[in-house]
C-alpha cells in the first residue's frame, strides 16, 4: 500500500509541476523548465550508456538552445522528426549499437525536447491540452492494457498489448476532441481528431523507442528520480518522439 500511495504522490507531483510550468505567466519558468529536462536526459543517458556525464549534458544543451534560440521551430521540428523516424532503425533485429549512438541519442531527444518549445509557442492551453491527450494514450493504454490486454505486440515491451494500443488511441480521440471543444482551441473537430490520432501513435514508438534502447544497455528504467515510476527519460520518452510531429501538425493548420 505504501508504494502505491508513493508512486501515486510522486506522480501527482510530477503532472502538477508541468501543468504548473505550462500554464504559468512567466515565460522563464518555461525555459529553465526545459533546460532542467534536457539536463536530467542526458545525465540517464550518460549513465546508461557508460559515458563521462559532463560532456553529454554540454551536447544536449548546445543541441537545445540551437533548437530553440537559433533555429526556426519548423526547422526544428523537421530535424526532430527525421531523427526520430530514423532511429526506428534499431527495430531491426539484427541492430548493432554504432559507436556514435551516444551522441545521436542526445542530439535526438534534446531536439525532441526544442520542438516542446514551437508547441509552447502555438499556444498555451493547446501545449496544455496536447500534453493531457498524451498522458492520457499513456495511461489508458496500460489501463486497458492490464484488464484485457492478451494479443501481444512486440517483444521489445512484452507487456504493451494491440488491446492497449487500441484503447489508448481511442481515449487520446475522445480527449482531444473534448479539450478541443472546452478549452475553445480552435480546432474542427476532425483537426482535433486527427491531433489525437497523431499524439497517440507518435507517443506510442518515443515509448517503444526507449525501451529498445534501455533494453540494448540492460537497464530496466532510465533513472530513479521519480519514485515508482522510474527516471525522467522513462516519464518523457512519448514526448520527445512525438512533439516533432505534434508541431508538424499544428504548423500545416497554421496555428
Amino acid at each position: 500500500m505504501n508504494t502505491i500511495i508513493l508512486r501515486f504522490a510522486s506522480g501527482a507531483l510530477y503532472v502538477l509541476l508541468f501543468i504548473g510550468t505550462v500554464l504559468s505567466p512567466y515565460f522563464i519558468l518555461f525555459q529553465f523548465f526545459i533546460g532542467v529536462l534536457t539536463v536530467l536526459s542526458a545525465y540517464e543517458l550518460a549513465r546508461m550508456q557508460s559515458k563521462a556525464i559532463h560532456w553529454p549534458i554540454l551536447i544536449a544543451l548546445i543541441t537545445l538552445a540551437a533548437g530553440t534560440l537559433l533555429l526556426p521551430s519548423i526547422l526544428t521540428a523537421v530535424v526532430g522528426a527525421l531523427l526520430a523516424l530514423s532511429a526506428l532503425w534499431c527495430f531491426k533485429s539484427s541492430f548493432q549499437i554504432p559507436g556514435y549512438m551516444w551522441i545521436y541519442s542526445l542530439v535526438y531527444m534534446a531536439m525532441g525536447i526544442s520542438s516542446f518549445y514551437g508547441v509552447y509557442a502555438s499556444g498555451q492551453w493547446l501545449c496544455f491540452a496536447t500534453l493531457v491527450v498524451l498522458w492520457t494514450n499513456d495511461t489508458m493504454a496500460y489501463a486497458v492494457g492490464s484488464l484485457i490486454g492478451k494479443t501481444k505486440v512486440t517483444s521489445i515491451s512484452p507487456k504493451k498489448s494491440l488491446e492497449g494500443y487500441i484503447g489508448g488511441l481511442i481515449f487520446s480521440l475522445i480527449a482531444s476532441f473534448v479539450l478541443n471543444h472546452t478549452l475553445e482551441i480552435g480546432l474542427t473537430s476532425i483537426q482535433s481528431l486527427t491531433l489525437g490520432a497523431v499524439i497517440s501513435i507518435t507517443a506510442n514508438l518515443g515509448d517503444l523507442l526507449i525501451s529498445k534502447l534501455k533494453r540494448l544497455y540492460d537497464f530496466k528504467d532510465s533513472g530513479r528520480l521519480i519514485p515508482g515510476h522510474g527516471g525522467i527519460m522513462d516519464r518523457i520518452d512519448s514526448l520527445i518522439f512525438a512533439m516533432p510531429f505534434i508541431y508538424l501538425f499544428l504548423y500545416v493548420l497554421h496555428l
